[in-house]
């Protein structure tokens, strides 16, 4: 008897078959909205795997809705047909017009992507960045795609062989698709997690151990690994180094404020023993350096490795005349991401572990002879700060202030001040009991009113500020914006490029996730980089110190941009 079989589709039918319909209509979608604004403007490779990632994660919804779908269609005994030429003419219709979508949807969104960058004072993207951002995306979206699709064949392959009599095929595919996904996570727990924390750890301490260059060991001896310091400059890491030998000296001070003044102070101490240890070498510092005679002590967090906001130690300094003295301490080797996944408590606990140090031995002082204590840091460090306080309350009474740049959303205060914030303020620039003692501001100009320029109340002491861009990533980041849409994306965010976003599962968390990865690839002012022009007027407020007529220069000697 002769075959009725069809003739053989194209290879490109057959192709396009291998993928379910419904995954590639929501992929398509997900594609789309990953090609709109984000809160900073990215290379083009890394907007293609935005998109690709977030296509992926489309797909993966269209198929388990479409296999809903028809498994509902089954059980209610729903069929519907359709006539065979029309049918593939629509889905030929479906490919061209998603290939339409893929190929323009980029091109049509490019000035979307200009503003952005116009917003964060960069040059926008030329006429190949969204030529180059579609072919990533679409190699990036078949390569995951087809892998996925590999691992979970071959598991549903092994478990169809054993238990097809027993299990029913949807069940199977079910099964095999958990066990695809345990798989790969246990894969990345067992090997790759380790052998990349191994290869991480090795770069790091490699790079910790060269010494920044253009910097040279301090001559001075009121500073860590100068004249008569017991800690050698190579122990102090790349970033701590970098730390001790920078900022200003007593004539610098005195050239720019027009005034006396005093060699600061600058402590610091490498991650190569305990933090108790590591807090005990840097009190020792404090004591060698006759520290405790100063007006004031700036005790900072840094990033896990070392890294200080120098803009805003030297702000410090500035202000005061250059009677202060500095204390900070590293707490591991790796960088702030891996050293967060390590050890997520490290940041908070060293930097408690040293403020309560400088504490005690400020408050065995006689009162009228105590320095005032500040604190200060600012992305990992900025949540150690943030954590090291059991509540806003203590972080008043322990101290007399301190300034916060660029905090992560995660940070257990901010978080509490931010749920906590006056009525009718926004997440972006909450209100604090009317502004008393804790300011939160994307601006100097904010430092005395609200967002709607409505003035805040008397500043009392102590105070604190929490610096936080509105295009920063790093402040709004959260594994919430998977699946949940944030308070800052459905509030008023005029004049940035906050307006241009709105959010989508899965889509939104893979842009900010992104947008943290050039943080820093910006103008001070923007995104993660946090300059004078913000410091001085924010440790101005904090310290009380009037700067007159000198601000300006004092700025543009810490560093405006």
């Amino acid at each position: 008897m002769p075959s009725t079989a069809a003739p053989a589709p194209p290879r490109v039918r057959l192709l396009l078959a291998r993928f379910s319909h419904t995954g590639l209509v929501f992929a398509a979608l997900f594609y789309i909205i990953a090609n709109t604004p984000s809160l900073l403007p990215r290379p083009w490779w890394m907007q293609g795997l935005v998109a690709a990632l977030s296509g992926v994660c489309g797909y993966v919804l269209g198929l388990a809705l479409g296999r809903l779908a028809h498994a509902t269609a089954r059980w209610l005994g729903l069929h519907v047909t359709m006539n065979p030429r029309r049918r593939v003419l629509l889905g030929r219709i479906g490919i061209a017009f998603a290939a339409l979508i893929v190929i323009s949807f980029p091109q049509a969104t490019i000035d979307w992507q200009r503003e952005v960058s116009r917003q964060v004072d960069v040059d926008g993207p030329g006429w190949w960045y969204p030529t180059g951002s579609t072919l990533v995306a679409v190699v990036v979206f078949v390569l995951f795609i087809l892998v996925w699709r590999g691992l979970a064949g071959l598991t549903r392959f092994f478990l169809t062989k054993v238990s097809s009599r027993i299990v029913r095929e949807a069940a199977a595919r079910l099964v095999a698709s958990v066990i695809t996904v345990a798989t790969v996570v246990v894969a990345i727990d067992v090997v790759v997690e380790p052998a990349v924390l191994a290869v991480v750890g090795g770069n790091a301490d490699r790079v910790n151990q060269q010494m920044p260059r253009g910097e040279y060991a301090p001559t001075s001896s009121l500073r860590s690994g100068g004249p008569g310091s017991p800690l050698t400059w190579n122990s102090l890491g790349q970033d701590g180094a970098k730390f001790v030998a920078a900022g200003p000296d007593a004539k610098q001070i005195a050239d720019v404020t027009k005034k006396p003044a005093k060699e600061p102070v600058r402590v610091f101490v490498g991650a190569n023993q305990s933090l108790d240890k590591s807090a005990d070498l840097a009190v020792a510092e404090l004591d060698r350096t006759d520290a405790w005679k100063r007006k004031a002590m700036l005790v900072i967090t840094p990033t896990s490795t070392g890294y200080v906001n120098l803009w805003g130690a030297a702000s410090f300094e500035y202000l005061l005349g250059g009677d202060t003295a500095a204390v900070g301490m590293a707490y591991s080797n790796l960088p702030s991401a891996f050293g967060l996944l390590t050890a997520p408590r490290d940041p908070g606990k060293a930097s408690q572990i040293l403020l309560e140090k400088v504490r005690r031995r400020v408050d065995a002082m006689p009162a009228a002879q105590r320095p005032k204590v500040y604190f200060t840091g600012e992305s990992l460090g900025a949540y150690g700060a943030d954590d090291s306080f059991d509540s806003p309350q203590q972080m008043l009474e322990r101290t007399d202030g301190g300034v916060l740049s660029g905090t992560p959303a995660f940070s257990p205060n901010r978080a509490r001040l931010t749920r906590e914030r006056a009525p009718g303020s926004t997440t972006i620039d909450p209100v604090i009991n009317g502004g008393r003692h804790i300011r939160f501001a994307g601006e100097p100009s904010q430092l005395g009113a609200d967002e709607y320029d409505r003035p805040l109340g008397a500043w009392q002491k102590p105070r604190v500020v929490y610096l936080q861009h509105p295009s920063d990533p790093v402040v709004w980041w959260s594994p919430r914006l998977m699946f949940n849409s944030p308070e800052w994306l459905r509030e008023t965010r005029d004049n940035t490029p906050m307006a241009q976003m709105s959010w989508a599962p899965f889509v939104t968390f893979w842009q900010v996730s992104a947008d943290m990865l050039v943080s820093n690839e910006v103008p001070g002012g923007y995104g993660h980089r946090y300059f004078g022009a913000e410091m001085v007027p924010a440790w101005a407020k904090v310290l009380d110190v009037d700067p007159g007529s000198r601000e300006d220069a004092i700025i543009d000697a810490v560093g405006r941009r």
